[in-house]
């Protein structure tokens, strides 16, 4: 580990694990201190003709900690899993640590969540305190800029609290060989890869964390819940889609299809004007898994850290897909390319 990594990943620890955590924590203790003092139900939704909903007291509590504390910790999770898989494959050499811009934003986005909670549940409960009927609760709604402000004041404070990191760079390997194939021959490749498993974990995670904040915000009827259950369906239909892919190398040029029949993509034999193996990073170099577009305007399904195939179109365009064997897989497709 680099001494500049060293500083990345101390300084994620403290914006997006340490603070974070204090100031949830610290709002926690306060909105316990005031809960004997405000009516139960109490208010948690205001409208137009001021509080329209209501649930039981120690509801902010629980968003608090539940929501905020495991937005914080789901961030890290993901921040602290994905940047400790180990390579694989043999394509060339690859930097043995590497830190990375989504590592850095999330860091900052556990940090600006952490006041947005916070705030919210200090103001909903202490707004209420002394009152024996939560409907005259007094309205918080000119509350919320400020809150907002506060939340992304915290997010860009975060952000710059964070050294940036480039990325290492990675010796470009050469073009692959034709495979060498008689005139009545033809080569057929295939492999299946799947998203890694640390990243099966953060995936799985993720859904049954926003399924779980869906079921919980339906439950107490607040309409939030409807927009969380839409965003839950949205993540289950691309985590699904995009857990395993099938790559198939051929005379007919480059096919990579998802298990589930969508995303594909497939790119012609006469489109191609080179293929190679190449080593690559998820999260410094694409920001994360699934189809990505890299810091370098590289398109394609990155789904693991390790080998990759490489596909120069014949218009400059670069696709990668990250699969074991790259190198056969390479030469078959330059051997297409060349008849």
């Amino acid at each position: 580990m680099t001494p500049e990594i060293r500083r990345a990943r101390t300084a994620f620890w403290w914006v997006g694990v340490i603070v974070p955590g204090a100031l949830i924590v610290l709002a926690a203790v306060i909105v316990l201190a005031w809960l004997p003092d405000i009516p139960d139900p109490a208010a948690i939704h205001w409208g137009l003709d001021g509080a329209d909903g209501f649930a039981p007291r120690w509801t902010p509590l629980v968003m608090l900690i539940g929501l905020g504390g495991g937005i914080v910790a789901m961030f890290a999770i993901i921040v602290l899993v994905s940047h400790r898989l180990p390579p694989r494959g043999s394509g060339g050499p690859l930097p043995q640590s590497q830190w990375s811009t989504t590592a850095r934003l999330l860091g900052a986005a556990g940090l600006a969540m952490a006041g947005l909670m916070s705030m919210l549940a200090i103001t909903t409960t202490g707004s209420q305190r002394g009152l024996s009927d939560a409907n005259e609760a007094p309205d918080i709604t000119l509350w919320v800029p400020v809150i907002v402000a506060i939340a992304a004041g915290l997010g860009v404070i975060g952000w710059f609290a964070q050294p940036k990191v480039p990325v290492a760079s990675v010796a470009s390997a050469d073009p692959a060989a034709p495979l060498p194939l008689a005139d009545h021959e033809r080569a057929v490749w295939m492999k299946t890869v799947n998203v890694a498993r640390s990243g099966q974990v953060v995936l799985g995670i993720s859904v049954f964390f926003t399924v779980a904040v869906s079921v919980l915000l339906l439950a107490r009827g607040i309409a939030a819940g409807w927009i969380v259950a839409g965003i839950t369906v949205v993540l289950v239909i691309v985590v699904a889609t995009g857990l395993s892919f099938r790559v198939r190398a051929s005379t007919a040029g480059l096919r990579v299809r998802s298990v589930a029949g969508w995303p594909r993509l497939e790119i012609a034999a006469a489109d191609i004007a080179s293929a190679r193996a190449v080593q690559v990073d998820p999260f410094a170099e694409f920001g994360g898994w699934g189809y990505r577009i890299g810091t370098d305007g590289r398109r394609g399904f990155v789904l693991r850290t390790g080998e990759a195939l490489e596909i120069t179109r014949t218009d400059g365009r670069v696709f990668v897909v990250t699969v074991d064997d790259a190198s056969t897989a390479a030469s078959v497709l330059a051997s297409a390319a060349s008849r």
